[in-house]
This record gives structure tokens, C-alpha cells and sequence, in this order.
């Protein structure tokens, strides 16, 4: 067993923005999930460094690519889930299966499923190593496993997965109030380096002030996504970048949205360079693609040279434009968001609202809870609903567009409100792809997708997180995913 270096009795409390919606270790990705399970409870068999972007072992000790569609996985040995089984082969290829949902696990769909976008089948060699077959040439699957977390056996046929979650991290589950907090503790048989703190508990607070507030009282050590005006200049807030971008997604095949050129008005109408610092301060910029600089999507230069950016004359030059060519460019949409969106976001949102009435557009804002925002985000998209410019806070930290494009770009991508066949086939090709050209096909859907105006950026945003007294985290860009406690320690 390994000893408690340092180890500290204190309890900490982290007060997050939204409630989590699952502690299925399958459901980690939305980052309400993460932000307790992943590198917590759960681990995956490799893990993305946030130094430099690399893909490390975790519960994985190595892998080798056997064959264009096969791989092999060696396995940590000693590992034990925290209800005392073994982590092994088997646990590990049912945790990917279940990522590909079908007839094994009925009823048993999950968030996670879109990580690894192709069919694979994951089979137990011997106990300690795993082989992993595609069904198209993957280069980037050990990347791709990175977001695959690990729950034991037995659990992954049960749906009391959700209530009783069994993870190998090095803290273990203790309970959930619904609506209130998560309780973790310390897990004794964790195989790694044991963490500080022994306990920790998280409770939702809506308000940005309320939860900066309860750190500066002392009610608790941690607070998520603050605002600029709630932040101390005393280094007790920290601030990252996890290549999070607000970006509008208009709904492209309905009025008044189906012409690019309205498309493209909605990003000339947006006057990013007032609202965005007037409104969000140091916690965003003014930003135009969908992706991050450190994903291999992005377009250098774009922002400077080639962004619709603010000229409302020009927007209303194409509405009029797609209006004489018999587009219904008077319709009605929905802006669909959430009062927790980002910090301020309401505000902006109302701000963007208001510049797209000024160029003849006719805007309803719909703010919602983050179940019935998920409901516009996902198709299918009912028939009879209105057209929708939904808001979206977007990040990709693992450096490669396919954990963004084929989701939210391609025509059947559960993300996506645009459908464009030459854009799918950049998307397919740069997924079976490596290196630079991997890299050049992306950029090419990157900059169709903005000549389509099918993903509008509005801002990268710029994450801040307070600390009380004598607590000491280090924020990196997986940050805004997954905040390890592990990570945090406690003056004496």
C-alpha cells in the first residue's frame, strides 16, 4: 500500500457551476462530468500530456500498431478497481465496446460514444494485453483511448453504473445528493503516487459572484469558472486557456439560414471587437474560427486576414441579397443557450441578440437548463422546430480536429446542422490520414467551413479559477475537462 506523503486530514470543497448529468464512466466527456470523475474516480489507458500535447501511458504501460488495423496494448499490472477487482484486459475492452453501444449494451448508450468515431473491437489477449482492431486505418487510436474512462467489469452492464461508479483513480466514490454535492474520498489502494487531501466534496452554485464569494468566506477551497470582476490580484486566481471557443451554430438547412450569405451576415453583424473585452474582460477575445491555435485545424492568419468580421453594412448588403433571390430572410430563429454558457454569457448573448435586429435579422434568445440545451444541440432535429442559432461552448484539448469535425461538421455528425458533401469527404480523408498531410485536410475543411459559415466563432475564451488561502493548483489546458485533486495540495 502505498504511503500518504504529506497526507492531509482537511476536507476541501469545489464549488462548480452545474450540476453533473452522470458518474458513468462512459459519460466524461461533457466537462460537468469530467470535472469530478475524470483523473479522479476514472482513468483511461493513456492520458494526453498538458505540457506538450503528447499521448502518455496511464493504465496502459505500451503499445504497438501490429497491422494497418491492429493494435496491441500491454497493461499496468497490480492495478485494483476500488471495490477491490482487478483492473485487467477484460474490464478495459468492455469500457471501449461500450463506447460503440449495439446489441451488446442495450439501453446502455453513452456520451463518450463519439470518441472514437469508426467501429472497433477490443479483445482480451491474456490478462495483461489487449488488442484493439479497426475497421479503417486509425493513426491516432492511442489518442483516442485517452478519452475512453475505465470502470470495472461488472459495472458496464448495469445501469447502477450511474449511482455507485467504480473507478481505478485515487479517489473513490462516497456518495451523491441530487441537486446538492458529490463526496469522494481518498482511495488506500490506489497504485500511483497518493494524493494530499483525503476528502472532497463539490456543490453547484449558479452564480459566478456566489461561488468566488464562498472561497473568500471559507466555505469552500476551490471555485470554478469565475469573473473578471470577482478575481483577486493576489495569485489566488489562476487563469488557462483549454482551446475553448463560444462559436454560434446556425441551423443550415432551415430559414432563415439556409443561404450562406445570411451565414455570413450573422458574423458581420457581430461587433466582437467591443462586446467581447467590454463584456467578458480578461476571461475572453475576439475570435472567428471553431478551433484553437494548438489544434491541427486551425488557420493561421485567418482572424487577421480573412474573418467576416464587424461590418454591418455588409451584413445587411447579403441579407438583402439572399432576400431578392427568394429566401425567407425575415423568419423567426431561436438563439438557443445556458445561463451558464460561459462567465457574463448572458450578457453577451443579449448583446449579440441585439447587433443582429440592427441588421434586419429577428432574433428570440432561449435561455434553458443544461438537459434542455443538450436537446437542440443533438439531432435528430424535429421537422416542426424553428430554425435555431444555438450557442456553443466548444473545446478540443487533444490537438487533432477529429475530436471536433466529425461531430460537428459531417453531415451525420450528432452535432452538426450542416451538411455539405465535399466538406464530409475532407473530414473522412484527414481521419485515415497522418502527419502533415492529416493536418492540410483539416485546414481545407477548416476553411471551408468558414467560407460556409456553418461554425461562427465569437470568442476563445480565457478561464479563471479562484483559490483560498494555503490551497496551491496549477491550472494546464486539460483544465476546463478534468481537475485532478491529486494535483491540489494544502499548506501545513
Amino acid at each position: 500500500m502505498p504511503a500518504f506523503a504529506q497526507a492531509s486530514d482537511k476536507p476541501i470543497t469545489v464549488v462548480l457551476a452545474v450540476e453533473l448529468d452522470s458518474l458513468d464512466p462512459c459519460d466524461t466527456q461533457p466537462a460537468q462530468n469530467g470535472n469530478i470523475a475524470r483523473g479522479n474516480l476514472f482513468e483511461s489507458l493513456t492520458h494526453v500530456s498538458p505540457v506538450d500535447g503528447k499521448v502518455e501511458p496511464l493504465l496502459a504501460e505500451s503499445w504497438k500498431q501490429t497491422s494497418d488495423l491492429v493494435w496491441e496494448f500491454k497493461l499496468k499490472k497490480g492495478v485494483k478497481f476500488h471495490d477491490g477487482t482487478d483492473f485487467n484486459a477484460a474490464a478495459a475492452a468492455a469500457n471501449i465496446m461500450r463506447t460503440q453501444g449495439g446489441e451488446s449494451y442495450p439501453g446502455l448508450a453513452c456520451l463518450n460514444s463519439g470518441q472514437i468515431p469508426d467501429p472497433v473491437k477490443a479483445e482480451v489477449v491474456d490478462d495483461e494485453t489487449l488488442k484493439v482492431t479497426t475497421t479503417v486505418v486509425d493513426p491516432i487510436l492511442p489518442l483516442r483511448l485517452s478519452y475512453v474512462d475505465i470502470g470495472d467489469l461488472a459495472s458496464q452492464t448495469k445501469p447502477d453504473k450511474v449511482l455507485n461508479p467504480v473507478g481505478t483513480g485515487p479517489y473513490q466514490f462516497v456518495s451523491r445528493k441530487q441537486g446538492e454535492s458529490v463526496k469522494l474520498t481518498r482511495f488506500d489502494g490506489y497504485w500511483g503516487k497518493a494524493p494530499q487531501i483525503k476528502d472532497v466534496t463539490y456543490i453547484y452554485r449558479k452564480e459566478p459572484s456566489v461561488r468566488a464569494s464562498m472561497v473568500e468566506t471559507g466555505e469552500a477551497q476551490i471555485a470554478l469558472s469565475i469573473q473578471a470582476q470577482d478575481a483577486t490580484d493576489d495569485g489566488r486566481t489562476v487563469t488557462f486557456k483549454d482551446n475553448r471557443i463560444f462559436i454560434m451554430r446556425p441551423s443550415t438547412m432551415k430559414e432563415p439560414f439556409v443561404d450562406p450569405r445570411v451565414r455570413q451576415a450573422l458574423s458581420y453583424a457581430v461587433d466582437r471587437d467591443t462586446l467581447v473585452p467590454a463584456i467578458l474582460g480578461v476571461t475572453g477575445a475576439p475570435y472567428y474560427q471553431m478551433l484553437g491555435p494548438q489544434v491541427n485545424g486551425y488557420l493561421s492568419g485567418y482572424d487577421d486576414k480573412g474573418a467576416f468580421k464587424y461590418d454591418p453594412a455588409k451584413a445587411k448588403e447579403l441579407i438583402a441579397a439572399a432576400k431578392a433571390d427568394g429566401h425567407a430572410v425575415e423568419t423567426s430563429f431561436d438563439i438557443i443557450t445556458r445561463p451558464d454558457i460561459l462567465p457574463d454569457g448572458g450578457e453577451l448573448v443579449q448583446a449579440i441578440a441585439q447587433n443582429l435586429r440592427e441588421v434586419g435579422l429577428n432574433p428570440n434568445i432561449m435561455s434553458m437548463e443544461n438537459t434542455a440545451w443538450r436537446e437542440f444541440l443533438r439531432q435528430p432535429f424535429p421537422p416542426e422546430e424553428p430554425a435555431t442559432l444555438q450557442m456553443i461552448s466548444h473545446d478540443n484539448t487533444s490537438g487533432d480536429a477529429s475530436f471536433s469535425y466529425p461531430k460537428y461538421i459531417t453531415c451525420k455528425g450528432i452535432n452538426s446542422a450542416i451538411c455539405n458533401p465535399e466538406l464530409d469527404k475532407l473530414v473522412a480523408d484527414a481521419e485515415v490520414a497522418s502527419g502533415d498531410k492529416r493536418t492540410d485536410l483539416y485546414q481545407q475543411a477548416s476553411g471551408l467551413l468558414l467560407k460556409e459559415a456553418g461554425m461562427i466563432g465569437i470568442a476563445e475564451q480565457i478561464r479563471l479559477i479562484m483559490l483560498a488561502e494555503g490551497v496551491h493548483y496549477q491550472p494546464n489546458p486539460l483544465s476546463g475537462l478534468e481537475i485532478r485533486i491529486a494535483d491540489v495540495t494544502l499548506d501545513d
